[in-house]
């Protein structure tokens, strides 16, 4: 027996909320938005961490609770906002443990010092699994807020990294495998370890030449994708961005680099689109931007055309519930 998807389940919920006035963003951005006057808009988002569906073999309880702040800053840093405070809702099986709680305060601790915002408050509660929910608030002009919407024909779609690290580095988790994990220390860090891109998302809004953006929190493929319905066109790729880490481990296994590319989820990259004649000044700016392809005028979806061949790229990516 199967029930809905986890976005299946979204679209349940947010039909009924359909029609509410004053959410300028809806519920198809990276975050929410309460306009507070026309200069000044209260930015807020939540992101709930599970520890049966979303810490790793070998992930520490610290590294769990770093990882659930890092989610959080990741939306804020795709629409160029720095998140000033953030809330903690915790819930524990009993008997709580007294180290387990402390871990989750150093985690929590070190990734707000990484992203020089306050925590300020929360809720803790009894329950099956570890669950960390971290919800996040700051303020942004509506003007410079980068939504993902406004990509136009000629942008240059581009990243702040490259893909495929977190996929693979699963993958050697899953499998424990002795020889990988002393191999790839670069693809374990990527899991176990990922950073959100929060200034570079900030200096993209602050250069007005960024015209929409996403975090790849859910993969390459489908943030592609979610730019793409959001602005009404279509998404040519000249090239996917496969790290040299994960392209080596793709071919020592007789894997799809470009599969561990595309559909892999919790890269929390930057997908942005950008206005063609600034892209070489941003460049310069934020030197990990690569440019990957280029928006069309027709809404034919995300195709590549790589080594002479048109490859359409699948709306797919991480997805609970299926």
């Amino acid at each position: 027996m199967t029930g809905p998807t986890e976005r299946e389940i979204i679209r349940i919920l947010t039909n009924q909320f359909a029609g509410q006035p004053g959410v300028p963003l809806g519920f198809d951005d990276d975050v929410s938005a309460i306009p507070l006057s026309s200069k000044t808009w209260i930015i807020v988002k939540t992101d709930m961490l599970v520890g049966s569906t979303d810490v790793t073999p070998g992930m520490t309880v610290q590294e769990a609770a770093r990882k659930a702040v890092v989610a959080t800053v990741s939306d804020f840093a795709a629409k160029g906002v720095r998140p000033k405070a953030l809330m903690v809702s915790i819930g524990l099986p009993a008997p709580a443990k007294k180290g387990t709680v402390q871990d989750i305060a150093r985690g929590l601790c070190q990734a707000a010092r990484e992203y020089n915002c306050m925590i300020i408050g929360g809720d803790t509660n009894q329950a099956d699994d570890v669950v960390i929910d971290i919800a996040g608030v700051g303020f942004a002009n509506p003007k410079t807020l980068v939504r993902r919407n406004g990509a136009r024909p000629g942008d240059i779609i581009a990243v702040t990294g490259p893909f495929g690290k977190t996929s693979a580095g699963l993958r050697i988790l899953m499998s424990r495998g002795k020889k990988d994990l002393a191999n790839y220390p670069s693809l374990i860090k990527a899991v176990r370890r990922p950073k959100a891109r929060l200034a570079e998302g900030i200096l993209l809004a602050e250069s007005r030449a960024a015209t929409s953006s996403i975090d790849s929190s859910d993969g390459l493929a489908w943030s592609l994708h979610q730019i793409a319905q959001s602005s009404k066109v279509g998404i040519k790729l000249h090239t996917i961005p496969v790290a040299p880490e994960a392209e080596t481990f793709a071919k020592e296994h007789r894997l799809s680099a470009l599969e561990l590319a595309l559909y892999g989820g919790e890269e929390y990259e930057l997908v942005v689109t950008i206005k063609p004649e600034r892209f070489g000044d941003l460049k310069k700016r934020v030197p990990s931007l690569t440019r990957i392809g280029i928006v069309e005028k027709e809404s034919f979806g995300v195709v590549a055309h790589l080594a002479g061949k048109r490859i359409q790229i699948k709306e797919r990516g991480w997805e609970h519930f299926t």
